[in-house]
């Protein structure tokens, strides 16, 4: 998930970068490596998937940070790439709820300092809990403080729990918090929850566990300018993940340069071309500029049909057309704005 983005930040913000090193708890650094890593001294560390950024993961993420800033120490978040439920269920995909440079993003406005992208492998899911702990937090780090959720497991057969953690941290001279589950609206806030809200299409729904107006996030590419030939020229985003939100046609929002615009998203992976990737496609209302290589960010509002595979270029674009016409007709009776109220 993590990958290409990871590796150009890593590019740019090197540890031995000395514009990185003045303004270190300005941009988060971010390492991709099982191996140990330079680390300054003190350390307090949260681990987990994160997907999402949700409540939940922002009760962690903050008091990370500000355990991490009362100590003087750096604010660390451990987590794994692919998701660990790929390698050990090998034939299931993990649908996610955010994009990787999304998730980036979310993550260094939450004022970490480090991030730290560990490479899942199978063998890895084979390693016995405690020399996970001492592998990837208490001699990757100088350890001063471990902060978890929950329902944190580890290592092989997910054995390694809090106990393990408590017994470790008085060996090693390390504090350790568990945190509590988030409650809201009568229930546990989970990337779960949001996947299977996202599935039901209840966006209005979303914001109370997220923290956010679900989104899509990312930059524009070029495409194969399908959509230019036939009249309507996209924006097209190419996730690189597979979404929690189900395919198909949707009225959207788009925030692009702070302005807020309506528009038209498929969200598939384009059957009629024999294609195969997915991508996010939009036709933005009234709207001609260039912007390849801009930030895009897409709020689904309504579907207003799945996916679905035509016979010719030519059926595709009359239902084009009509799913244009069609969501015209659902901004205007919904009387939607283009107020910014976005959250991202």
């Amino acid at each position: 998930m993590f990958g290409a983005a990871c590796n150009n930040i890593l590019n740019f913000f090197s540890f031995n970068n000395p514009v990185f090193i003045q303004f270190r708890r300005i941009f988060m650094q971010v390492f991709s490596s099982q191996e140990k890593t330079i680390s300054y001294p003190g350390s307090v560390v949260t681990i987990g998937n994160f997907d999402g950024i949700h409540l939940g993961h922002r009760a962690l993420i903050r008091l990370a940070v500000h355990e991490a800033k009362a100590r003087g120490c750096v604010s660390a978040l451990v987590t794994f790439e692919p998701h660990p439920q790929e390698i050990i269920h090998s034939k299931q995909s993990v649908l996610r709820i955010c994009t990787s440079v999304h998730q980036l993003r979310l993550l260094e406005e939450l004022g970490l300092d480090e991030l730290h992208v560990i490479p899942f492998t199978n063998e890895l899911s084979q390693m016995p809990p405690e020399e996970f702990a001492l592998k990837f937090l208490i001699k990757r780090f100088d350890l001063a403080k471990l902060v978890i959720g929950y329902d944190f497991r580890f290592g092989k057969s997910r054995a390694g729990d809090f106990i393990l953690l408590e017994n470790l941290s008085r060996k090693y001279n390390f504090s350790l918090e568990e945190v509590p589950p988030i409650q809201e609206k009568g229930q546990t806030v989970s990337s779960t929850l949001i996947r299977e809200l996202l599935q039901e299409y209840r966006f209005e729904e979303i914001p109370s566990y997220l923290g956010r107006d679900f989104s899509i996030f990312g930059k524009t590419v070029h495409g194969e300018q399908r959509g230019q030939k036939i009249g309507f020229p996209t924006a097209n985003i190419q996730p690189g993940i597979d979404l929690a939100l189900p395919k198909g046609v949707y009225v959207s929002k788009i925030k692009l340069a702070e302005k807020i615009h309506f528009g038209v998203t498929n969200v598939g992976k384009r059957p009629t071309f024999g294609k195969n990737d997915l991508t996010v496609e939009t036709w933005l209302f009234d709207f001609k500029e260039d912007i390849y290589g801009k930030d895009l960010e897409i709020f689904p509002i309504f579907q207003l049909r799945p996916e679905k595979k035509f016979t010719s270029t030519d059926h595709l674009k009359n239902q084009i057309k009509q799913d244009i016409e069609a969501a015209r007709n659902y901004i205007a009776e919904h009387e939607l704005e283009l107020a910014p109220s976005l959250t991202s």
